[in-house]
């Protein structure tokens, strides 16, 4: 029985609908997870650079003081801030931040890990020594995917003389809860849309 004018207007339109909505939220979809992580990489820059002046300012004859940057920087790691982030609570800061000298060589890690190691060879120490931007992606475990961190390097300055390197780095883990807020909420709006169109196109048709 060949389908009638009304059911196949009706079919065409759902299809294109249907195919339309899926196409533009995938699109959507693909580009939540880059777009959070370049805006978290843009944040980190700003606060390696304003950390690396602060550092700076307390170099003595092109040496740095670690052990009372080591009791600041151990000071931050105890706070709370108790911040409401669009709904969703924030009670520790995430961030490691560590120090090496103009060799590379690690005098301060908030981790508490990393003190006297060489990561002159790690892209974020290695290029910033060079005067370039350095930065780098790194998992913490080579068998979870999920388990990336961003490195972000700023260099810290005695006048122009570059004498060491200040790196925040932050899990990508941390930023999944907010990724996947983006997603339900779009994939409800989508679910919305696409229900509407298929109303639209039966009182169309």
């Amino acid at each position: 029985m060949p389908l009638s004018l009304t059911l196949r207007i009706f079919i065409v339109y759902g299809v294109f609908v249907a195919l339309t909505a899926w196409f533009v939220l995938r699109l959507v979809n693909d580009q939540i997870k880059p777009a959070v992580r370049q805006s978290t990489e843009e944040t980190l820059v700003g606060t390696a650079n304003l950390l690396a002046v602060l550092v700076g300012t307390e170099a003595r004859s092109g040496a740095l003081p670690a052990a009372e940057l080591a009791s600041i920087l151990a000071r931050y790691n105890q706070r709370h801030p108790d911040a409401q982030i669009w709904g969703m609570t924030k009670d520790v800061v995430s961030h490691r931040i560590y120090i090496t000298d103009h060799r590379g060589v690690v005098l301060f890690d908030s981790a508490g890990h990393a003190v006297g190691e060489d990561y002159s060879k790690w892209n974020d120490v290695y290029l910033t020594l060079q005067g370039r931007y350095g930065a780098r992606s790194s998992p913490e475990d080579p068998k979870d995917p999920d388990s990336s961190v961003m490195y972000v390097a700023a260099p810290i300055r005695d006048g122009n003389t570059i004498i060491g390197v200040l790196t925040v780095a932050k899990p990508n883990r941390t930023l999944q809860p907010y990724i996947e807020r983006s997603q339900r909420e779009l994939a409800l709006y989508g679910g919305a849309l696409l229900i509407l169109g298929v109303v639209f196109a039966a009182v169309l048709s």
